[in-house]
């Protein structure tokens, strides 16, 4: 069997944790490299548990769209439309049972498989108020919020045919770097034209924006499409699901491409070698505000309790 290599590859996730903090970046994406595996000890392996773990706001982000997802797959490939309430008790009994083995610190055990959340790794005070507002508004609203909204109706009104993906992970290539790209969802409308869709669960960002504008760039390339039938859009779950229009036109794209390109290239300054991708962890510095370090699943081994 062919050993894995730890290529180098941008994502919009991979572009924020290394714009927030580059040791925590470090931890992250070669720290971690081979943690899966015992046999690469004890320091490795605690550096690949805590990258797998999300925050109570990451951990609901990820029960909306896991539950969403599920539900247009089977409506996709069964024709089988899933009730609200059943949708919810569904969602409900995997978030207790995440969170139960999340408290127990199952994720130690095998963290791709049990998620586990950053305060419960730490003992942070989290009152039962808090998670049942996390519960509330952020998973039952947000799900509540996507069935009843014009961009849920759109989505039933579109036969199965033209739907194009559903949350799939996928990847480009872009200037010579493999990109990671996950659009939530994908369809072609009666004039041809491409929609690009992603559901937020949190506030409007500009970078949500250029998000959007790179998954237009995507599919261009995926679905063969010319750039000015591609269409986008952001989908807030948590303020009522209304669709946002993002604009997808040369001047979007042209700055979308030139992040990316600025983004690639910082990080592959600070590599050892970027041929082999090499990274030693004294070239990717802490930052000095620890505002955001309170928060950081890294805290521990990085020295910033």
């Amino acid at each position: 069997m062919r050993e894995l290599q730890n290529e180098f590859s941008w994502s919009k996730s991979r572009h924020e944790k290394f714009a927030e903090c580059p040791r925590a970046y470090w931890f992250h994406y070669y720290g971690s490299w081979g943690g899966w595996d015992a046999k690469t000890g004890p320091a490795t392996r605690e550096l690949y548990v805590l990258k797998n773990l999300s925050s109570r706001w990451q951990w609901a982000g990820s029960a909306v769209h896991e539950a969403i997802r599920h539900m247009l797959n089977r409506s996709r490939f069964t024709g089988d439309g899933k009730s609200l309430e059943k949708l919810l008790e569904e969602t409900r009994q995997r978030s207790r049972t995440q969170f139960a083995g999340s408290r127990e610190k199952g994720y130690w055990r095998d963290p791709k498989r049990i998620p586990g959340l950053v305060e419960h790794e730490y003992a942070e005070p989290v009152g039962p108020e808090e998670w049942k507002r996390i519960w509330d508004e952020l998973i039952e609203g947000s799900i509540r919020n996507f069935y009843g909204s014009q961009t849920f109706d759109r989505i039933r009104a579109i036969p199965a045919s033209r739907w194009l993906t559903v949350d799939e992970l996928d990847t480009w290539t872009f200037e010579g770097t493999k990109i990671w790209v996950a659009i939530d969802f994908a369809y072609r409308d009666e004039d041809d034209r491409i929609h690009v869709l992603d559901w937020k669960t949190g506030k409007e960002r500009g970078a949500d924006h250029m998000q959007v504008a790179q998954y237009a760039l995507y599919a261009q390339r995926k679905w063969n499409a010319a750039p000015e039938s591609v269409v986008g859009g952001l989908v807030y779950l948590s303020t009522g699901a209304d669709r946002v229009d993002v604009a997808v036109d040369a001047p979007a794209l042209e700055a979308a491409q030139g992040r990316m390109r600025e983004s690639i290239a910082g990080m592959k300054e600070r590599l050892d070698d970027p041929l082999r991708n090499a990274a030693s962890k004294e070239r990717f510095p802490q930052i000095e505000d620890r505002t955001a370090c309170r928060r950081c699943p890294f805290r521990r081994p990085c020295g910033r309790m």
